[in-house]
């Protein structure tokens, strides 16, 4: 790699994220690569660059995340300034954190390739500043219209949504996702491909269910009505979502939120067939994704809707338009693109690939309604947990 090139994304995660770290401890929570997700070369970088800027470096490896903290993990917390995870680790509780400690960056650069190309080195604060753009936009607006080539079609207002969703509790590098919508204020039809995967909260296997053609998903505010399309399908899905709440004891059939991908330099290029997982909890930053939280009474939930291509129209005009980000188009995120010349070419740039292929369009075939299992209606009593928002690590820090 050129060496005036290598570094330059760990400089924008630290610099962005932590800030000065001279004299500081740093913990860098590093997944084994044997498992597939991450390399060794993104965490060297990023430890060789700590230690330039005269931080003190301490690093674990780590297998896959369980459906409990890891003991070890918040041990090492306990003696350190702050905490990098290249890990699944750090992304498995964003909404609700599963440790105490010190300031947490979740890396979702999996590999030297990610870290110091466009992904990795787009100006951090600057993506940090669109992202609370977008969140004015959308969250503000009267009415949200969505439509995939597909045929998903919904359509509603964010309400309460700035006053009550929920938002991430760790900061993310790269910036790549605005805040959730609430769905409650949504209802209409979202044409599922591709895949069902899990959000990362939750570990259960099988973990994925692939959808050799498109499924309907019917619904009203935050209900799951009913899925149409072949039927042998439908029973599959059905199935799925019934196993998975009963596992967790969740509503099954409830939809927190969604919302779709900002990055303009995110590339994903695997096939998502290789790893259903690791496509969907890396390319949902891709603008060509939008994604929905579902089985579960809040976010992430456990069951997650992958929709490719979508045109976000808000208040009438398409925000997002075909899978393509149209930031230009509203002031307050024209704005942005103002003070900022690399993120107007960013979003010249070609877009990248995200790992599928479009699939062809099928006949509608009518909604079966689902009979939701005891666990969704147990999972209804729950009380509501409290809005959360992300914090910012460093002075400059969004």
């Amino acid at each position: 790699m050129n060496n005036q090139i290598h570094g330059f994304g760990a400089a924008n995660l630290i610099d962005n994220c932590l800030g000065t770290v001279e004299g500081m401890t740093i913990l860098l929570v590093c997944e084994d690569p044997r498992h597939g997700w991450y390399d060794h070369a993104a965490p060297d970088h990023v430890h060789h660059e700590l230690l330039a800027r005269g931080a003190t470096v301490r690093r674990m490896m780590v297998d896959l995340p369980e459906n409990r903290p890891n003991d070890a993990v918040q041990a090492a917390m306990n003696k350190v300034d702050r905490v990098i995870f290249f890990s699944r680790l750090g992304d498995q509780g964003r909404f609700d954190w599963h440790y105490t400690g010190p300031p947490c960056v979740m890396s979702y650069a999996l590999n030297e390739d990610m870290l110091d190309g466009g992904y990795g080195s787009l100006d951090h604060l600057s993506m940090c500043r669109l992202k609370a753009a977008i969140d004015e936009v959308t969250l503000g607006a009267d009415h949200i219209r969505v439509t995939c080539p597909l045929g998903t079609s919904f359509e509603g207002s964010p309400g309460a949504t700035a006053a009550s969703g929920s938002e991430v509790v760790i900061h993310r590098f790269p910036m790549g996702i605005p805040q959730p919508v609430l769905a409650r204020g949504f209802s209409g039809k979202a044409v599922l491909s591709h895949y069902l995967t899990p959000t990362g909260s939750r570990i259960y296997s099988p973990d994925y269910l692939p959808l050799r053609d498109p499924v309907t998903a019917h619904f009203e505010a935050s209900r799951i009505t009913g899925f149409s399309g072949q039927a042998d399908l439908v029973a599959e899905v059905e199935s799925h979502y019934e196993r998975v709440a009963r596992d967790f004891g969740l509503d099954g059939y409830n939809i927190d939120s969604w919302h779709a991908g900002i990055h303009p330099l995110m590339s994903y290029d695997r096939p998502a067939a290789l790893d259903p997982l690791r496509w969907s909890g890396t390319a949902f930053q891709h603008p060509r994704l939008l994604h929905f939280h579902t089985c579960g009474s809040g976010p992430p939930g456990e069951i997650c809707w992958m929709i490719l291509d979508p045109t976000i129209e808000v208040d009438g005009i398409a925000l997002w338009e075909q899978g393509r980000l149209h930031p230009e188009r509203f002031a307050t995120t024209r704005q942005v693109l103002d003070a900022d010349p690399a993120l107007v070419a960013a979003f010249r740039a070609p877009t990248g690939p995200v790992g599928v292929e479009p699939v062809q369009t099928v006949e509608p075939v009518q909604p079966r309604a689902v009979s939701e299992p005891p666990a969704s209606r147990a999972a209804e009593s729950r009380a509501a947990e409290p809005a959360l928002t992300e914090p910012a690590l460093a002075s400059q820090g969004a």
